[in-house]
């Protein structure tokens, strides 16, 4: 067909393929543009999609463990799921009522807590007056600060987006557990035949990896979550509890979810005292560096077989290219990313 196009185009006289030439190249660009807009519009679907995929992979190995244990495949991953949405129940049972009474107590205390922000800075600058011409404690300084608290975890989409959204979701994980084998197939048959052995083994490869990053982020997010509750609320910072179940997250996100999460906490420290704060980001940066830099590497290295420096440049990557949602994936990706190119490329025959 393309043979019959590029010999049709070569007998016409030159001013004419000339001009098809350049219709044809126009007609390339323009499919081009329209590709990427696409891929640019789609990307959010796409990463929701792929983190579907991920958890349905997590989830393979409790099917698995019932599977070794006599259930049929079917009835191991029917088992599966409603253990696993009777444990999201149940968290939310347990921890978003008294989560959303603790926003709420912080939401209608802002004011005073903003108060005791700009009491604490213009005690500190009395001392310091050099720096009173770089720093602002008037009302408007404490309304950007009200402004940006309130931001923290606003959400792009409505109310009945999101619970679209989430419905989506969690019925793509139920799918992808309850039969896998579309997805399989799928993924395979878009793979060169004899890629496909090449492929399975990549793919049983990322699994463990993702199944390790699981196990791992749950450990060192339960870690994470118990440490912040117990020292904010020794120290008497506002909202325990919704800040350690922020933690228990944090891990989810490597490195830099930590002090994603550091955020708040350290602002309503400032209420009770500059110090306060400085103890508060204190304690979030060892917690941290010592879960990130030393527990994490070890549990993780024992798990994903993947290299702190491969999962940091993923998280970065990720994060800047997709934002929150992209950083939350980035794990995974980097395991998907290891197993192909080690079984696509380091493996490959070498040409003669």
């Amino acid at each position: 067909m393309a043979d019959e196009a590029a010999s049709t185009i070569a007998a016409r006289p030159p001013g004419t393929r000339v001009a098809a030439l350049a219709v044809s190249l126009a007609f390339t660009a323009g499919a081009a543009v329209v590709t990427l807009w696409f891929l640019h519009e789609v990307v959010a679907a796409v990463l929701l999609l792929f983190f579907a995929v991920v958890v349905a992979i997590a989830l393979s190995a409790p099917v698995a463990w019932f599977e070794r244990r006599g259930l049929s495949r079917h009835m191991a991953a029917l088992l599966t799921l409603i253990l696993f949405f009777a444990a999201i129940g149940l968290i939310g049972w347990l921890v978003i009522p008294r989560l959303v009474g603790q926003v709420v107590l912080l939401v209608n205390d802002l004011p005073a807590f903003m108060a005791g922000i700009r009491a604490q800075l213009a005690a500190l600058l009395a001392n310091y007056p050099d720096l009173q011409a770089f720093v602002s404690v008037d009302g408007g300084g404490g309304q950007d600060l009200v402004n940006i608290f309130r931001g923290v975890g606003a959400f792009s989409l409505s109310l009945i987006g999101g619970i679209a959204l989430t419905i989506i979701f969690f019925s793509t994980v139920a799918y992808v557990v309850l039969d896998p084998r579309p997805i399989l197939r799928f993924y395979l048959g878009s793979l060169p035949r004899d890629s496909r052995r090449a492929g399975m083994r990549a793919y049983r490869r990322a699994a463990r990896a993702v199944i390790g990053w699981t196990k791992a982020s749950l450990v060192i997010g339960a870690i994470q979550s118990v440490a912040v509750f117990i020292f904010l609320t020794l120290i008497g910072v506002p909202g325990a509890l919704v800040w350690a179940a922020l933690a228990f997250f944090a891990d989810f996100i490597p490195r830099i979810g930590g002090y994603i999460m550091a955020f708040p906490p350290v602002v309503l420290a400032l209420t009770l005292g500059p110090m306060t704060a400085v103890w508060v980001a204190l304690f979030y940066l060892v917690s941290t560096e010592i879960l990130g830099s030393v527990v994490a590497p070890k549990i993780r290295g024992a798990t994903m077989q993947l290299h702190p420096v491969l999962l940091i440049f993923f998280t970065l990557a990720f994060a800047l290219a997709f934002g929150l949602m992209g950083a939350i994936v980035a794990t995974p990706a980097a395991a998907f990313a290891s197993a192909f190119y080690s079984e696509f490329y380091l493996k490959r025959p070498l040409v003669r």
